[in-house]
């Protein structure tokens, strides 16, 4: 794949899957627009694309307000001339059970995981038409088939609400020579994820997986890179889960399995 000369959209972009894109995105010569909350973390993204040679716009924004992202498009990438590839990579969790899920909890998921998503999309679309690449990317999650045991009830129904998202932009979005389509994650080794779990936690969820491993943030960045570009030009309104197999999984262990068998 090549990127030279795209320019790169990125919610989320100073961490996690967003920050793992903007390196490979980078890293094949694109520009990346870095789109995060955390203006600390964007300086330093900044500083650590100049000293590799890269090119990166990072910008303010709050993501759960649609003012904030208006203001980001309309004034932070006023320069900004096209968009070649969006991907909408911007998330939080919530730890919440269902009983006990509040409703500022609730909306605060659902605005960031999944109405970001769509009014960054939305605003986007008169960018996307003038670049060459067309393409948009969304990051759900395994959880949006299944449930997700990281976050609550919000994180479930906004990641389901990104596969609807995907399929209807795709649909009416096509005509313009748009494609829009979203990854399922598995379980994603992100720092994040490293600093709130023990080893031990570690080995269950990788013994679980039948490849044997989390994903890695780069793996996600891989095949995002993979669905934005020319390879998947007849690609549109569809998802690809990476989850080592996980999906597969019906609640018993591969030894289980084959022990039944034997």
């Amino acid at each position: 794949m090549d990127y030279i000369g795209w320019t790169v959209a990125i919610t989320g972009a100073a961490s996690g899957i967003g920050y793992a894109t903007a390196e490979a995105a980078a890293r094949q010569g694109a520009r990346i627009v870095a789109l995060d909350r955390d203006a600390g973390a964007l300086a330093g993204m900044r500083e650590r694309f100049a000293a590799k040679g890269w090119n990166v716009v990072p910008i303010e924004v709050d993501i759960a307000s649609e003012a904030s992202i208006r203001t980001a498009i309309e004034e932070g990438m006023a320069s900004i001339e096209r968009v070649d590839l969006l991907v909408n990579s911007a998330g939080i969790i919530s730890r919440g059970l269902f009983e006990t899920t509040g409703g500022e909890e609730w909306q605060r998921v659902l605005a960031v995981n999944l109405s970001g998503s769509f009014f960054c999309l939305q605003q986007m679309v008169p960018l996307l038409k003038a670049g060459s690449g067309r393409a948009v990317v969304n990051v759900a999650s395994l959880a949006a088939k299944r449930v997700s045991y990281t976050g609550g009830v919000s994180y479930t129904a906004a990641k389901a609400g990104m596969l609807g998202l995907t399929r209807h932009a795709a649909f009416e979005l096509a005509h313009e020579g748009i494609r829009v389509n979203a990854v399922c994650p598995g379980p994603v080794l992100t720092a994040m994820t490293q600093s709130v779990i023990g080893d031990e936690e570690r080995r269950k969820v990788a013994a679980m997986v039948p490849l044997g491993d989390w994903m890695s943030p780069e793996d996600i960045a891989a095949s995002i890179l993979f669905l934005g570009s020319p390879a998947a030009r007849m690609i549109t309104g569809t998802t690809l889960d990476i989850d080592g197999g996980l999906s597969l999984v019906t609640g018993s262990s591969f030894e289980s399995y084959r022990s039944a068998r034997q």
